[in-house]
């Protein structure tokens, strides 16, 4: 199965890919217009796909549970709704969208899992729980396994280590392209608001209708 920097990468790369366009801390000159030229930043919100995708690994402390109920889609369905009702008592409304964003982050734990090699018996996750208690792994062998047994040991290290680096290939590319993406239509967004002329200020307005007014005016004196 694969670590959690692979998990990591795949709730960083939801967070980016799903997360909305003002995720992003921006400044603003007089005008209202944006300046900051940056990409996606670390937010509240990426926090948590952070966090959801890690999650189901927390199983280990209880062996027994492990990749059974926090590696299902059922307890997707519980992070979504958990989530709702932590934005709803943060904000005083329930952000939907950031709860799908937080249960895709979950959900993507379970897809890396189903894509990876178990070399326990049985083999994969209970994905489906509580509908079916099956064990579901695809045979693809995407992303190869770890070792979490004897950790200081050299032949773990490096079992662990090739895992990492395949993670950080597959992974690493999809959430780099995702940043990339992200950045390039933000620098778009921008760009498109900066040709769009600000509107007179209040002063301009008053000085063209004093000027007007002393124009007419000059007119009928003569």
């Amino acid at each position: 199965m694969p670590s959690p920097i692979g998990h990591a990468l795949a709730g960083l790369t939801i967070a980016w890919a799903a997360g909305p366009p003002a995720d992003s801390t921006t400044s603003a000159d007089p005008s209202g217009r944006s300046t900051d030229p940056s990409g996606p930043r670390i937010t509240p919100l990426t926090w948590a796909c952070l966090a959801a995708a890690v999650l189901p690994d927390l199983d280990l402390v209880h062996y027994p549970l492990h990749r059974t109920i926090s590696h299902s889609f059922g307890f997707t369905l519980l992070i979504m709704i958990i989530a709702a009702g932590v934005t709803g008592w943060v904000t005083g409304r329930v952000r939907w969208r950031a709860a799908l964003v937080v249960g895709a982050a979950h959900a993507s734990h379970i897809l890396l899992d189903w894509l990876g090699v178990d070399r326990f018996s049985p083999a994969g996750i209970e994905a489906l729980w509580p509908v079916s208690h099956h064990w579901y792994i695809s045979g693809w062998d995407v992303f190869l396994p770890t070792e979490r047994r004897d950790v200081l040991s050299m032949r773990t290290f490096g079992i662990n280590l090739r895992a990492a680096v395949r993670e950080l290939a597959i992974m690493g590319t999809i959430a780099a392209a995702t940043w990339s993406v992200r950045r390039r239509r933000r620098s778009r967004v921008q760009s498109s608001a900066q040709d769009v002329p600000p509107p007179p200020s209040g002063a301009a307005g008053d000085r063209g209708d004093t000027s007007d007014r002393r124009g007419r005016y000059a007119a009928r004196s003569e």
